[in-house]
């Protein structure tokens, strides 16, 4: 493995031990200690490269993202290199007998490079790179793998004895009661060294807005047609509105009641109503009863991780097109079936006069859409199946929101 090159290749770090302040640069060991002991060492932005343990017992690399990687067997007498690719290093600390040296990285210009794992809200993608040179052999390990999700369960994917379990990089996602979760962070454990990764999904934190604790789970009701809507239903449990912005948020105390019973469990009144337009709440139990008590509209109910829990109307999806960087998206898909705009989704996200949608008579619908620049996008009701999605035009990169799911055009269009 060769070290990539950085705009300044001597970062200055500053320490801190059990036996007082130090003050040490990446490229040597601890100044004002004893250099027999303590570890001689880089950090290349992603990735610790050590190329003397000294009295190193353990070592971990903590990232800006809530990451981290941890070796718990040092291999002494080698050079050896530990971290993840492409994330950038927040501190590196080595346990000794005699306390914990930590480096912190104050350098906030580095280029980490690609990521050797990447998600999207539902999938994690683990590349051999992710490993390094532990073994001499990266991707080939005695490993461990589980998914942790945003509403605070887990579920084992690779176990360290399984037969033919060895070969980690791979695609991951929940299978059957975690199916369509959104994955909060995968673990990964492996017995060369006892390394541990620890990778957050970014995509995350915007699941876990307005819950006290992981455990708890986003319910929101949304309208899918033009009308309001009336509702009712309890939970075993306590409950709280939340508001994402955009016009999807509950108002307790206006238009919409949390109610404690005083035995455990809390009902919900609430009023909602038209496409884009919903409430939110973070939900600490299982809801036992679900009503829609007046209006004339449909609607979605859909938990946590955006899975539908119950659908009135069930030909309906919400599709939006949504940038993820500055510059310009044009494209086109096809419906077998309905499509409409849908105009009150929020200034970001509502669909405008540039996108347009039209019948061609034979049962199906062509949009053709122009959007642009981080975070905005255009939304569409959907009746029926996507069967095509191209790109006519623009650089930007883009993602695709269905009924709350982040997709690429090509799972979408492989959903039918």
């Amino acid at each position: 493995m060769t070290d990539r090159p950085l705009r300044n290749t001597r970062r200055t770090f500053l320490a801190s031990s059990a036996l007082g302040a130090l003050s040490a640069v990446a490229t040597g060991a601890a100044a004002g200690s004893d250099a027999a002991a303590d570890p001689s060492f880089t950090v290349d932005c992603s990735l610790v490269h050590v190329q003397d343990w000294g009295d190193t017992n353990a070592a971990r690399v903590t990232y800006r993202d809530g990451s981290f990687v941890e070796i718990n067997e040092v291999g002494r007498g080698r050079t050896q290199s530990f971290g993840s690719p492409g994330r950038v290093v927040e501190a590196v600390s080595f346990r000794t007998d005699d306390g914990v040296v930590r480096a912190e990285n104050d350098a906030a210009d580095c280029d980490p490079a690609d990521r050797a794992v990447t998600f999207t809200d539902s999938r994690v993608t683990v590349r051999p790179n992710e490993f390094l040179d532990m073994d001499g052999s990266p991707g080939k390990l005695m490993s461990q793998v589980d998914l942790d999700f945003v509403d605070g369960t887990s579920q084992e994917k690779v176990h360290l004895d399984d037969p033919g379990g060895t070969f980690v990089p791979d695609v991951y996602r929940g299978t059957g009661e975690h199916e369509g979760k959104v994955v909060e962070a995968i673990r990964i454990f492996y017995d060369v060294n006892y390394v541990d990764h620890y990778i957050r999904n970014p995509a995350a934190d915007k699941h876990l807005l307005g819950k006290a604790t992981p455990q708890e789970r986003l319910v929101e009701v949304m309208g899918a047609t033009e009308g309001a809507i009336s509702y009712d239903f309890t939970v075993d449990g306590p409950v709280s509105g939340v508001d994402l912005g955009g016009g999807r948020g509950a108002s307790p105390g206006g238009n919409d009641d949390i109610t404690d019973n005083g035995d455990g469990t809390t009902s919900v009144s609430g009023f909602t109503g038209n496409p884009g337009e919903s409430d939110v709440y973070a939900v600490g139990g299982e809801i036992t009863d679900f009503t829609q008590t007046d209006g004339g509209g449909d609607y979605v109910l859909r938990e946590a991780e955006w899975r539908i829990r119950e659908d009135a109307a069930p030909a309906t999806d919400l599709l939006s097109v949504v940038a993820t960087e500055a510059g310009e998206v044009s494209y086109e898909f096809t419906v077998d079936g309905v499509v409409r705009k849908v105009t009150n989704a929020g200034r970001k996200r509502s669909a405008g006069d540039n996108d347009a949608v039209t019948d061609n008579g034979d049962g199906t619908a062509t949009v053709d859409g122009f959007t642009g620049d981080p975070g905005w996008g255009d939304t569409y009701a959907v009746t029926g199946d996507v069967t095509d999605f191209a790109r006519t035009g623009g650089e930007a990169a883009f993602y695709v929101d269905y009924n709350g799911h982040e997709l690429t055009p090509e799972e979408l269009v492989a959903r039918h």
